[in-house]
């Protein structure tokens, strides 16, 4: 059985058993990934019988990985701050320097 696939730019047929490989790849890939801790007995919370060099390392970890969000964006807060002032100073010498318009009345003659 083919499924065809259209769309802009994809026009042919795509076979069911590709698609079928590609959720097998998926599942494959999902289950390898649930099951890596476990390979790897590595999990960051549970430290009972583990050496104190390998806690530290665990709880280390733990806190640059929570503090490095808060960086990241104190950062580029700090960065749009700086940024906008000096946006605003420039704003502002261009403003002094620039001639002032003077609002220059005539008289006008409504008769001429």
């Amino acid at each position: 059985m083919r499924a065809w696939i259209q769309g802009p730019g994809r026009t042919g047929i795509v076979s069911s058993s590709v698609r079928c490989l590609r959720a097998l790849a998926w599942t494959g890939l999902a289950w390898v990934l649930v099951g890596s801790p476990a390979i790897a007995r590595a999990c960051a919370v549970c430290t009972a019988g583990r050496e104190e060099e390998n806690q530290l390392a665990y709880l280390l970890t733990t806190i640059f990985m929570s503090a490095l969000p808060l960086i990241a964006v104190g950062t580029l807060g700090f960065v749009l701050w700086r940024r906008f002032k000096a946006l605003e100073a420039e704003l502002e010498a261009t403003r002094e320097t620039e001639p002032r318009a003077v609002a220059v009345t005539a008289a006008v003659d409504p008769r001429a």
